[in-house]
């Protein structure tokens, strides 16, 4: 990929996340407009449905895509061009939207219904039971003797002053729901969607352990015993327990996955479950299944990419990735005729309406079906 295509996806990528300047938007529309489609604004007194908008400048980008992409290239590099291109749509159909209502107000009550990507959302259980409703506008929590969120804000409702060393408290995010953890002890946790995370209002002396469901990628803050020893930190989730000097890792321990996915990005941990012990280095990968445990190579940024906002395909079972997709957008999968053995590529932004996601099926030549009213995603195998 250019250095200029790089700069549109990321101008892309600030435009979905609210962030871009008016300079950037700029540079972005006259992007667009230097593919030779209608410019973005569309101004006319003739009523143009938004499924004709987008019909219409999806050709005209599709056959940009089609000109500039000659020559071989990976399907990596045609996804996320799809997939910037596809963002620049929605630039054209919220311009659209804003013309054409002041133009067809008439036409403005009728909202159609979208499922939209997943967020910052989250509930803490106290020791008492207690479940208090996190903020969405707030991207995590610090425990400790109060409870605040990362700004210092306390978290209404709570209090660990009294709590005893043994008592649990439990952060849980569900479908399209995802927050962030800071322990007592400094270490930084973030949580995935459908997940869930167990821990003391205070840690033992001699060790620190948690407990995760779901899926979890920790920064372990470095703590020391009275000895001068590290102090063990220790995850448990299922299956297995990780024990951890200091590191960064990430850990995939969902019900319906087969197996427990460990993967070391830096640092140093030793996986034990009931036949042994395995020690991982980084950018290895281990899985425990049935009892065993085995390890491999991986691309760690393409294993954690949710930590940056991504979702990546690459080197996941089709299942996986639909699962995935799925735990974000709050979706149910249905496979007609099983699960295909296609294995998806390239990656795409979490923070995208579901459509713009679902294009890696169309690439992959999947057919599929989307029912927005019951939020079920219907597999049908290959075109």
């Amino acid at each position: 990929m250019s250095s200029k295509q790089e700069n549109i996806e990321h101008l892309v990528y600030k435009f979905n996340q609210a962030s871009i300047t008016p300079e950037e938007l700029d540079t972005l529309i006259e992007w667009y407009n230097s593919r030779d489609d209608q410019q973005v604004t569309i101004f006319t007194d003739l009523y143009e449905s938004e499924e004709e908008v987008k019909s219409r400048i999806r050709r005209g980008l599709l056959s940009k895509m089609a000109s500039e992409h000659k020559r071989p290239k990976s399907h990596i590099t045609l996804i996320r061009w799809i997939a910037a291109s596809a963002a620049i749509l929605l630039i054209a159909v919220i311009t659209w939207k804003v013309f054409n209502d002041k133009l067809h107000p008439q036409m403005s009550a009728k909202v159609e219904k979208e499922i939209l990507p997943g967020g910052n959302k989250a509930t803490l259980t106290l020791a008492n039971g207690k479940t208090i409703t996190l903020s969405a506008s707030q991207e995590g929590i610090v425990a400790g003797e109060k409870i605040t969120y990362l700004n210092g804000t306390p978290v209404a409702g709570s209090s660990a002053a009294d709590a005893d060393q043994a008592a649990m408290l439990s952060l849980n995010t569900p479908r399209g729901g995802t927050y962030k953890l800071t322990l007592p002890d400094g270490t930084t946790v973030w949580l995935n969607a459908e997940s869930s995370i167990q821990y003391p209002a205070r840690f033992a002396t001699e060790a620190r352990t948690v407990k995760v469901t779901g899926e979890a990628y920790f920064q372990v803050a470095k703590d020391y015993l009275k000895n001068g020893d590290r102090k063990p930190f220790r995850v448990v989730s299922k299956d297995q327990e990780i024990e951890v000097l200091g590191t960064h890792f990430n850990v995939s321990a969902y019900s319906e996955q087969p197996g427990t996915k460990t993967t070391l990005e830096e640092g140093r941990v030793a996986i034990k479950n009931k036949s042994g012990r395995v020690v991982l280095s980084p950018g290895e990968q281990s899985i425990t299944l049935n009892g065993k445990t085995s390890v491999k190579a991986v691309d760690v940024a393409s294993q954690t990419a949710w930590r940056s906002g991504k979702f990546s395909f690459d080197d996941k079972p089709f299942e996986e990735t639909m699962n995935e997709i799925a735990r974000w957008y709050n979706l149910k999968i249905i496979y007609l005729g099983g699960i295909p053995q296609e294995e998806l590529v390239g990656d795409a932004f979490r923070n995208q309406n579901i459509h713009l996601v679902l294009r890696i099926l169309d690439v992959a030549q999947i057919s599929y079906d989307l029912d927005v009213e019951r939020r079920q995603l219907t597999i049908k195998g290959k075109k």
